[in-house]
Parts: structure tokens; sequence; C-alpha cells
């Protein structure tokens, strides 16, 4: 067991844990918010792309706490296999709902709220195995998953990989409150990555990416308000500092992220897919018939925002193809 602690120790800080910088053409970047069980929105929208726009058109996916999960599954199934993208949207519309994963009574005693064992090493792991293997794929679009570092109170951008993705899924996903908020990666301490960068637009422009889709569980137009100072302390009880970033910075950092997003900078084109109102439930939400309708509403912003793209692009090469044929 030691051996295999350090194994993946080394693992860890062999990954990348910085987005790789943009390569001439090769900067379409796709990034995939949080937000607990609001992520269903988001599952539905990656299973709608996963038919309409595969994961292979985009040079980089950052997912970031939930997003991550949904992320995950998109990059790793293969868009001719309808059925397991199907299946995998199980997890958001059945597996979630029934109190092995989320129950407040457990405030009451010495189990946290949410089960991520339950989440990742049983669903993810085993039931609804995600292929992590195809992560090392040469061939696969590069997965970062956005965990913020308890000590520097930083995000960083970690590269998942075959070895890595599964405790790495448990960091981005270790909500405060809900889970014990910490999560350890090779001899470090993280949590959710939402914390400290919610939707890392400003770092995927910073490195150099100029075509980007955004997939919000939030409409584009929402901005949030500052965090309450009793939920701040409970969010890090043990971490004064990360508490004070939860109270004075984190509701500025989101909104600037929206600011970016809706009036992006010259030269950058940034597609939205997001709800076309607030979604109807909270972050903590377990309600079976609640989530199916939200997970539907994300397949119908998927499908509509992807098959126009589609069809327009069929539309230019008949274009083009026309032209040619008149010039001869």
């Amino acid at each position: 067991m030691p051996r295999r602690k350090r194994k993946s120790q080394e693992q860890f800080s062999e990954a990348s844990r910085t987005l790789p910088r943009a390569k001439g053409k090769k900067n379409r970047v796709l990034i995939v918010e949080g937000g607990g069980m609001r992520g269903a929105f988001a599952g539905g929208v990656l299973a709608a792309m996963n038919r309409w726009y595969p994961s292979r058109r985009f040079d980089l996916v950052v997912g970031v706490s939930a997003g991550s999960c949904s992320a995950a599954y998109y990059v790793t199934e293969s868009p001719n296999d309808l059925e397991a993208t199907l299946k995998n949207l199980n997890v958001w519309r059945y597996e979630l709902s029934d109190g092995r994963f989320l129950a407040r009574r457990r405030l009451l005693g010495k189990k946290t709220v949410m089960d991520q064992n339950y989440l990742i090493d049983h669903l993810f792991g085993s039931r609804y195995r995600l292929k992590k293997e195809r992560l090392d794929n040469p061939r696969s679009t590069p997965l970062f998953v956005v965990v913020s570092n308890l000590s520097s109170g930083k995000p960083e951008y970690v590269r998942a990989t075959a070895e890595n993705a599964l405790p790495l899924l448990k960091a981005a996903t270790a909500l405060p409150v809900a889970t014990k908020g910490r999560s350890n990666l090779g001899n470090e301490m993280f949590t959710d990555g939402a914390v400290t960068d919610p939707i890392p637009v400003e770092a995927v422009i910073d490195a150099g990416y100029k075509d980007i889709t955004v997939v919000l569980n939030h409409p584009r137009s929402y901005i949030t308000g500052r965090t309450g100072r009793l939920l701040s302390f409970l969010s890090f009880p043990y971490n004064k500092s990360m508490a004070r970033f939860v109270r004075h910075e984190y509701h500025i950092k989101y909104n600037r992220a929206k600011e970016v997003i809706n009036h992006p900078p010259p030269g950058v084109k940034i597609r939205i897919v997001d709800p076309p109102m607030s979604l109807p439930m909270k972050i903590v939400t377990t309600n079976e018939q609640i989530l199916n309708q939200v997970v539907d509403m994300g397949l119908e912003a998927g499908r509509k925002a992807f098959e126009k793209m589609q069809v327009e692009k069929r539309r230019f090469r008949r274009w083009i193809t026309g032209l040619f044929r008149k010039r001869q």
C-alpha cells in the first residue's frame, strides 16, 4: 500500500498543473462550469455535444467542480456510442436522488452530507465506469481539471490521466460544507476548483486560446452576490485565508468572468451554451423529477447550439463547392 501511495504522489507531481499554451490555430477550448447538482444541465449539454460536436473538435477541455465529471465522460466516450452516452446520463437522472449520495440528515452525525466515495469510487469507478485509460491516448483531447490549492490559495489546472483521474475528481468536487472541503493529491491538500476560479475564462485567454465555448449552469446574465460571513466561515473553518477569499474575493472573480464571457476582448470569440432561465433547483437539490427536467433542458440546449452549427457548416461547404464549380 505505501508503494502504491508513493506512485500516486509521483504521478501527480509529474502531471501538468498549468494550462498548456495554445499553438497556432490549435486554440479551441471548452470550459464546463460547475455548480453542484446544477451540473445536471451541463451533463445534458455534453451528452448532446457528444453527438453533434464531439470532444475531438476542441484542442483543450477544462472542467470545474461538477462540470469536470461530465467533461471527463465527454472526453472519454466515443461519439458513435450513443447507448453509452445516454447510460452515463443516468448518473444525473437516477443515481443521485435516493439519499446514498447526498443526505442532509448526515449533518447531525460524523458523516459528510455528500458521499464522494459513492460518487467517485462506486459510480465513476465501477457502475458507470469512466474509461480513464483513454485520457492517456494521444488522440484524445486533453482534459484539465481546476482545483484550489489550500496552501497557496491559488487555482491549479491539473491534466487528468488514467492514473490520477478519480482522485483528481474527488479533489475537484470537494464542495465546502457538503464534504470535508479538502482532498489529498500527492502530498498537498486541495478543495473544489470553483472556489478560486469558478469559470476559468481569463486563464484560457491568458494561455492564448481565441475560440472558446463555455457551458454555464446559470443564465449568462446571472451575477452572484457577496458570500455571507457565516457561510464563508463554515466553508473553511480550518483555513482563515480561504474563508476570507470566499467572503471578499469569490463574487468578484465570478462576476468578472461573466463580464469577459459577455464582452470578450478583441480577437476572442466566445460561444455560450446556457439555460434560458434560472434552473428550478439549488446546489444540493436531489428531487429526481427536477433532475430529469434539468438534464432534458441541457440536452435540448446542446442540440440547438451545435446542430445549428453543423447545418451552417454544411451550407458553407455547399457554397464553396458551388463556387469552384462555377469557376470550372
